[in-house]
């Protein structure tokens, strides 16, 4: 375990495509290869909010625009870096995240902007 319990095991594994496959606080690796971990309360969150999983795809394509573009765009919340940004059904919500020791770590904040 690392300096704030995250779990990174030998190989890295892909982010899971559906919040139900997702376990907290282990290190996830996106398709950009942005190290990503949630905890307990983000994956709730994501379970009751994210049916259709639309911010892990968001998450999973990383920094984007923030205009018209699904993604990571900047969070407006102190202490938080990025935030997932969805468009359509889903995206009256965004999950904000901050990095630490250099993994994007989702503690588990919604906010409805």
């Amino acid at each position: 375990m690392g300096k704030f319990g995250f779990s990174i095991s030998g190989g890295l594994e892909p982010l899971p495509q559906q919040w139900k496959d997702v376990q907290p606080n282990i290190v996830y690796q996106t398709t950009n290869a942005l190290l990503v971990s949630f905890s307990a309360e983000q994956v709730k969150l994501g379970i009751k909010y994210d049916q259709s999983s639309k911010h892990l795809k968001a998450i999973d394509k990383g920094q984007v625009p923030q205009r018209g573009n699904i993604g990571l765009v900047p969070s407006q919340e102190e202490g938080y870096d990025l935030k997932s940004k969805v468009l359509g059904k889903g995206g009256d919500r965004r999950f904000h995240a901050k990095f630490i020791d250099g993994i994007l770590h989702f503690p588990g904040l919604a906010t409805e902007h």
